[in-house]
């Protein structure tokens, strides 16, 4: 079990930044999209496009404080296809625009 997790965990850290496909996450780990979905939810509380998106989040924010990097450029290389999705997502996570997040956390 703690070993399933892991190469979860190991695989979404080194791939948060491409498009993970249900599909491909379950088979890393031998299972169908629905047991995994479940297994996932199960063994950590929430499902895991949850999260990924808070991964990739988590790299945004660190992108944001450290680089000058444009929030569009951000939101492409932390995995986000749509602009106006990251947007939403971070908002959830940081109750922050990501210009309004930069401007708070800039050194």
């Amino acid at each position: 079990d703690e070993t399933r997790l892991s190469m979860i965990y190991l695989y979404t850290m080194d791939n948060f930044y491409k498009e993970i496909k249900l599909k491909d996450i379950a088979s890393l780990v031998h299972m169908v999209p629905n047991a995994f979905c479940h297994y996932f939810r199960s063994r950590t509380g929430r499902s895991y496009f949850d999260f990924l998106i808070e991964v990739r989040i988590e790299h945004a924010c660190k992108l944001l404080r450290e680089t000058g990097d444009s929030v569009n450029s951000i939101c492409t290389s932390s995995g986000f296809s749509n602009l106006s999705n990251f947007n939403r997502y971070f908002k959830q996570q940081t109750e922050s625009s990501p210009v309004l997040y930069r401007q708070a956390h800039r050194k």
